[in-house]
């Protein structure tokens, strides 16, 4: 039985389909960071992941990346592990599956995660959209593998993760020059400042490669106002917990 945590409601419509984002529970160590890059007590990770994958039947299995705010996607299914946790070796910040029991996890404190799903060519796919990512469009570039491996854009839905919202995310003009295009997404505060929403930004991407917008799901949760709930880098003066957003396909 999956724990309370925040689920994605355009999903919902679909028994094949876990899909959401880990929260933060002060009953594991670190607050049940998942990340195993950040320097905590690697032990102490991986008793958390065990956690979260026996959340999940024996028989998954679990997909990371070594992210590296890039915008290079990969297919997974070219992969072959008998890991239970695999694909941490790969340069990549997105991934496409069409297997099922393949759970893809993308660790954020402040970026977003798009989590996407075709219910009838039954390929998902998964990406980190940080700042940089969202300024190479990786929301194409995991779209458009989606559609390679067979997905149609007409049936694709996204949901886009809790991420740093406008309210908390300042950036100076080095940043904001890169979403000039984007006038939505950004607010200018005071000379050489402006307010940055990723969310916005993400959402544009998609919308102008066709996914229809009843598809798109975007969290109403800032991780910086909900720092309670989950790991900001920025509100947390550099902390390194990760929680997960993940995705899979059960049947």
């Amino acid at each position: 039985m999956m724990k309370s945590w925040s689920i994605y409601k355009i999903f919902n419509n679909d028994n094949s389909i876990i899909a959401g984002s880990t929260t933060k529970d002060t009953n594991f160590d670190y607050s049940y960071s998942l990340a195993i890059h950040t320097g905590e007590n690697v032990e102490s990770i991986e008793l958390n992941r065990k956690d979260f994958s026996e959340n999940f039947p024996s028989s998954f299995k679990f997909a990371t990346l070594n992210q590296v705010h890039g915008s290079k996607v990969v297919d997974i299914d070219k992969i072959n592990s008998s890991s239970k946790w695999f694909g941490s070796d790969i340069d990549a910040d997105g991934m496409v599956t069409s297997k099922k029991k393949i759970v893809l996890n993308i660790l954020t404190a402040d970026c977003m995660a798009l989590l996407a799903y075709d219910s009838n060519a039954k390929i998902i796919g998964a990406a980190h959209a940080g700042w940089k990512g969202s300024a190479k469009n990786i929301a194409k570039n995991l779209i458009d593998l989606m559609l390679k491996k067979g997905a149609d854009i007409k049936s694709i839905k996204v949901a886009l993760s809790p991420s740093i919202r406008a309210c908390c995310y300042e950036v100076d003009c080095s940043v904001a020059k890169e979403f000039f295009e984007y006038s939505d997404a950004l607010t200018k505060t005071s000379h050489n400042k402006w307010h940055l929403d990723l969310s916005i930004v993400n959402k544009l991407q998609l919308l102008n490669l066709g996914i229809k917008e009843e598809n798109i799901e975007v969290s109403p949760y800032c991780t910086s106002c909900s720092s309670d709930k989950y790991f900001s880098y920025r509100k947390e003066c550099g902390c390194s917990g990760r929680f997960i957003n993940y995705i899979a396909m059960a049947n």
